[in-house]
């Protein structure tokens, strides 16, 4: 006697539709990560080495702070902020500028920060200005009768004009770096930490630039900092 075949009922046709489905999809999703495999194989090696993320700004922090052939330590008191009031600039072009107009050897700052907009430099960037290097004193902040804000403050100078645009979210990471990294090693506190403008009648750095934000932010890192296990005192 021949079996007669059940028809199926509705939630059993559905669930064989289902499973169907999956398989597909599984199949499909394993060729695609067979096909990816293989021309990731076939990238030279170069073009896969830089297809790797950039490394942190901070992995090389240390060294612009404290570069080979350092000279010893100036008595730093106060970090003064600076915008460049230019779209683009290099420190090359900052140091022809100051030479120019200012009549120094050099860029009177001691840091300067990028935007990434000049040709050959990146957005974020932090350079050491030869000033630095030497430990001489600023050439930034020129206020009659308070030489200590040239001879013990450190000019840092972020590429931007922050009266038309604000600065990038890279630059103001750096910045708060590069800040919490000064303040530490030199014991430098909060309320010495300035704009140009706070100092001198200018509108540097700028009427845009987020002073409140950027102080309140370096605040908690500072503290975090601060707060940090040390070595010998994790379990």
């Amino acid at each position: 006697m021949t079996d007669v075949p059940h028809p199926l009922k509705p939630d059993e046709t559905r669930r064989m539709n289902l499973g169907r489905m999956a398989s597909v999809w599984l199949a499909l999703l394993a060729a695609m990560g067979t096909v990816g495999l293989v021309c990731w194989a076939a990238m030279p090696k170069r073009d896969r080495e830089t297809s790797r993320p950039e490394e942190p700004q901070d992995a090389s922090l240390e060294s612009v702070i404290h570069p080979d052939g350092m000279a010893p330590p100036r008595e730093w008191k106060y970090i003064i902020i600076h915008h460049s009031a230019t779209r683009s600039a290099t420190l090359e072009a900052i140091d022809r500028w100051h030479r120019e107009t200012l009549h120094t050897d050099d860029a009177g700052y001691h840091f300067v920060i990028n935007n990434g907009r000049a040709t050959g430099t990146r957005d974020g960037e932090i350079l050491a200005t030869p000033r630095w290097a030497s430990q001489r004193a600023g050439a930034h902040c020129q206020v009659a009768g308070r030489p200590e804000f040239n001879e013990q403050g450190i000019g840092i100078c972020l590429v931007g004009h922050f009266n038309r645009d604000q600065p990038t979210a890279a630059q103001m990471a750096g910045l708060e770096a590069l800040v919490a990294a000064l303040a530490d090693r030199y014991h430098i506190p909060l309320e010495r930490v300035v704009g140009h403008g706070e100092l001198k009648n200018t509108e540097c750095p700028g009427t845009l630039f987020p002073m409140r934000t950027f102080l309140w932010e370096l605040r908690q890192t500072m503290l975090r900092e601060r707060l940090r296990p040390t070595a010998s005192e994790k379990p």
